[in-house]
């Protein structure tokens, strides 16, 4: 224990310039973020100052959090590469040190100048956005790990495996361009088409893979100094992933990845929503097969879903389409993602797109088809309604986050022309957000009752980890709501006045599933040539 502190202390005496710019930049990061969250509360306030220095903080909040890693990566360099593991002739070999030792002292190090700040820059954030954090310890110490694993661990990982900061820079570009060249080459000699799969153990399983090489790279190094082996370990694990995944993807069996993730009902349970064609109108035919610039086609099919019980949503994940053509010929298309919006109760209708060869829509066009589509969806059910008037400040919402209107630049902050929340964390489980939109100017007195519109819109996911990764502990919801213009082509907004109900609709995983659709007759629409576009 002697040796340990005492190899801290020097080090602490030694690099106390380091220390001092990664905390400041640290605290900077925690002191200015909150400039980036665009509520009433903070928006108002940088506009109210009609000053350059809040502009000036939010710009610096935008740029300060990818400052954070990289004075970690020169703080890191600087204190492993003190005590360089590369090479037979240094100083600290003669002392002796004892490799435990001097691992442990650098492992203190990192908890007492980098662990411990970022952990009370996370709490301040929470504070500021209205959340306690102790009430989310776990989720801060989850994201803790996550940092340890994609950030902090192979920067430690690869200063051990070289002499110097100038070489661990030089090696860590020559390894991005590297990983770059072998992801590109992978994609085009083996292309799959991506299966959104449900969350499950695979992230966590992948995280215990980095955690382990990284572990034992530095065990490594620390104790027998095998430079060529550590360094294996360091470059060739991720490799080794991004190789891997594109062959087991090419493997793979999709279909027998959907079956276990999405099993099929059995034959008494009902679909869990009706699907049946809804034709586009004359005008729009023109627009539903696109060609992209690799000359593949994009073939939409128009979809409307019915029956979806009171209380539920169905979440299209992935499509497959199989086309048979009259004189027999079959085409049927891989899983891929889906580009369906959510059913619910009161019906709805959206777009199911799936890319196929020119060569096969050529076969095909023109001809009555019998296709045969399968969703994969998940069934997700209600698990609690929060109404509230909205206010015209920061509200707080159970269990989603604090969300607040906002106003554009020049427009005054009765009228809202959005709303925008703020989750701890990761983004807030998976909430249907209702509104009613004013034609007209919440400040303007109406000389009748507006009616108003609805608008709605999706925020959150159903993947209820206890934290996302990212050097943020608050994280703002992206979600849109619709009809928030009156007329789209002259960009003229509707407004959420102050008093109008706002509902949050929250929903939980219930169970995943198929279901199909047999159309007859299906013609492909004509390409639309030389548009450019590109899904």
């Amino acid at each position: 224990m002697k040796q340990i502190l005492h190899i801290f202390v020097k080090d602490v005496r030694r690099f106390w310039p380091e220390i001092s710019l990664s905390v400041a930049i640290t605290a900077a990061f925690a002191w200015y973020y909150p400039y980036q969250w665009t509520g009433a509360d903070h928006m108002h306030a940088v506009m109210g100052n009609h000053l350059l220095v809040p502009y000036t903080a939010q710009f610096l909040g935008g740029i300060i959090i990818y400052l954070v890693p990289v004075s970690w990566w020169l703080f890191i360099s600087r204190v492993v590469h003190a005590e360089r593991l590369v090479g037979d002739r240094q100083f600290w070999l003669t002392r002796p040190y004892e490799w435990k030792n001097l691992l442990a002292a650098k492992l203190l190090f990192l908890l007492a100048f980098l662990y411990l700040p970022i952990f009370a820059a996370h709490c301040v954030l929470l504070a500021e956005a209205g959340f306690y954090p102790f009430y989310y310890l776990q989720g801060l110490l989850y994201n803790l790990f996550l940092l340890t694993v994609i950030i902090v661990l192979p920067i430690f990982a690869l200063a051990t495996v070289t002499s110097n900061f100038a070489r661990m820079t030089l090696t860590l570009l020559v390894a991005i361009v590297g990983m770059l060249c072998l992801g590109s080459l992978s994609s085009r000699l083996l292309p799959t088409h991506p299966v959104v799969a449900p969350p499950s153990n695979s992230a966590v399983g992948s995280y215990s893979i980095l955690l382990c090489a990284g572990i034992a790279a530095v065990l490594m190094q620390y104790s027998l100094r095998k430079v060529w082996l550590a360094r294996l370990l360091v470059f060739g694990t991720p490799a080794l992933f991004i190789i891997a995944g594109p062959v087991l993807a090419r493997l793979s069996n999709d279909q027998a990845l959907i079956d276990r993730n999405y099993p099929t009902l059995a034959g008494q349970d009902a679909a869990p929503v009706q699907l049946s064609v809804n034709p586009f109108s004359p005008g729009e035919r023109e627009f539903v097969t696109d060609m992209l610039h690799n000359g593949e086609i994009v073939a939409h099919i128009p979809l409307k879903g019915t029956g979806v019980a009171d209380g539920y949503a169905e979440i299209p994940n992935d499509v497959r389409i199989a086309f048979e053509a009259p004189d027999g010929y079959q085409w049927v298309s891989p899983w891929e993602p889906s580009s369906t919006p959510s059913f619910l109760p009161g019906g709805g209708s959206g777009d199911s797109a799936i890319t196929m060869p020119r060569a096969i829509y050529d076969r095909l066009k023109g001809k009555p088809l019998t296709v045969h589509l399968t969703l994969a969806v998940t069934q997700a059910k209600v698990k609690g309604i929060t109404q509230i008037p909205l206010p015209s400040r920061d509200f707080s919402v159970p269990d989603f986050g604090v969300c607040s209107p906002v106003s554009g630049w020049m427009t005054p902050i009765e009228d809202a022309t959005g709303i925008v929340c703020r989750s701890a964390l990761r983004q807030p489980p998976l909430t249907y957000i209702g509104v009613v939109w004013s034609n007209t100017s919440c400040s303007t007195p109406h000389a009748e009752p507006d009616p108003g519109v609805q608008g709605d819109g999706w925020a959150g996911s159903l993947d209820r980890a206890p934290a996302q990764f990212g050097i943020t502990s608050v994280w703002q919801a992206a979600f849109r709501l619709s009809n928030e213009y009156k007329d789209e082509r002259n960009g003229t907004p509707r407004y959420l006045c102050p008093g109008s109900p706002v509902t949050f609709t929250q929903y939980g995983l219930f169970r995943r599933t198929q279901v199909s659709l047999t159309i007859q007759g299906f013609q492909l629409a004509a390409v639309r040539e030389g548009s450019g576009f590109n899904y």
